[in-house]
This record gives structure tokens, C-alpha cells and sequence, in this order.
């Protein structure tokens, strides 16, 4: 559980059963420079060892939590410390 973030509210493709991996990270990317105001460069730069759902089967109409695993401390802190652009939005964000 080191170096992980927890992130909730990002959609989720669940029509055809579990998304893949790639998928999860693509999205997760997505999310970071959308909500979290982060520079395309810097998310195409920041290293993750698994990005993956909340275990489970997905549900229609509900969305599982996305876990990241963060590859370096550096990265995660970048992350982290942009908690505040999620205030009024449903995102939530925690370690």
C-alpha cells in the first residue's frame, strides 16, 4: 500500500465486463490533467507500477474506485499536493 493513491468517481466502461489495465491507466491519465490541472508533459512523465479498479465485479450505475501505484515518492507528492482543485467537483482523492 505504499505509494498508492486512491481515486474515486472516474468513469468507468463496464458494458463489456472488467476494463483492462491500459485502460484504467489511459483514463486515469485523462483524469489527472482534467481535473487535477496538470500539465499534459508532466502526466505523460509521472511512472506508475499498476493502475487497476477496486476489486469486484463492476455494477451498472456505479463506479469503482481506481488504485494507483505510484513507481516513484516524487510522483505521488505531485499528486497529492493537488488535493485542493478537486474541492466542489464529485472527485475524491486519498491515500
Amino acid at each position: 500500500m505504499r505509494n498508492n493513491l486512491i481515486f474515486t468517481s472516474v468513469s468507468e466502461d463496464n458494458i463489456c465486463g472488467n476494463e483492462s489495465p491500459e485502460v484504467t491507466e489511459r483514463k486515469l491519465r485523462q483524469h489527472l490533467h482534467d481535473a487535477l490541472k496538470l500539465a499534459k508533459e508532466t502526466v505523460s512523465g509521472i511512472r506508475c507500477e499498476r493502475v487497476h479498479r477496486s476489486p469486484g465485479q463492476p455494477v451498472p450505475g456505479r463506479v469503482r474506485t481506481i488504485v494507483a501505484k505510484f513507481t516513484y515518492f516524487q510522483d505521488l507528492e505531485l499528486v497529492g499536493k493537488k488535493w485542493k482543485s478537486l474541492a466542489g467537483t464529485n472527485f475524491k482523492m486519498y491515500e
